[in-house]
């Protein structure tokens, strides 16, 4: 039984007894991709986005205690759009910075991707009744369906964690193989690289913020909707 039919069983949506008289066949993109990962889980398959390394130096700044140097590079680093400009916003307001934060919240509710960032953000928060209306204000800016279903997938909470697998499965099932591998570590399971580069993204960001402080970043949006 390969991994996609034992991870169907595990949700409850395929019968075990069922499930153990298919024929075993690993799905076309595991073949491609199988001796290349053999034996080794590259970080975001080797895809990372251009300013990765210089908001790698910002985490470390901010990880090694230096908040003077973390603002320094933030300001430098800022093209007044993404996620460098949300940091930024969320280091002015844990340094109660004001007036820095006047100047960068109306940069933030200009944001063209309203539902990436808070479907990152609910991925990771442990705080289950925020993650959620992050997820209902990212499907009203019309998420996509895989968005959804990942975050979800990635829930704190068993139950919504199914759903949101069960979801995955159907949607897209090519990045559903990409989490299983990258995210739960399901043993069998192979990145597919049609799902690869939009699970790089997604992760880069989503691993940023929890790092930097979700919470914090959550509270940036808040008061990017005029919200205390």
């Amino acid at each position: 039984m390969g991994w996609l039919d034992k991870l169907k069983v595990k949700l409850g949506v395929l019968d075990a007894d069922d499930a153990e008289n298919l024929e075993e066949e690993a799905p076309r993109a595991e073949r491609r991709t199988a001796h290349a990962n053999r034996g080794e889980r590259p970080s975001l398959d080797g895809i990372e986005p251009a300013s990765q390394q210089s908001l790698e130096d910002v985490l470390a700044a901010r990880e090694a205690g230096d908040r003077d140097e973390m603002r320094r590079l933030l300001r430098e680093l800022d093209r007044g759009r993404g996620l460098r400009v949300v940091l930024r916003a969320a280091a002015a307001l844990e340094a109660g910075d004001e007036a820095e934060l006047a100047e960068l919240l109306p940069k933030l509710r200009g944001e063209e991707l309203a539902w990436r960032l808070p479907l990152q953000l609910a991925s990771v928060l442990e705080d289950a009744p925020r993650a959620e209306a992050l997820r209902a204000r990212a499907a009203a800016a019309n998420a996509p369906r895989w968005a959804l279903a990942w975050s979800r997938a990635l829930a704190n909470d068993p139950e919504e964690q199914r759903r949101g697998l069960v979801e995955l499965l159907f949607v897209d099932p090519a990045l559903a193989r990409t989490v299983a591998a990258r995210d739960l570590a399901l043993e069998g399971a192979v990145a597919d690289p049609e799902g690869a580069e939009r699970h790089a993204a997604f992760a880069h960001g989503r691993q940023c913020v929890r790092r930097f402080g979700a919470g914090l970043v959550a509270d940036v949006l808040d008061r990017a909707r005029g919200r205390a």
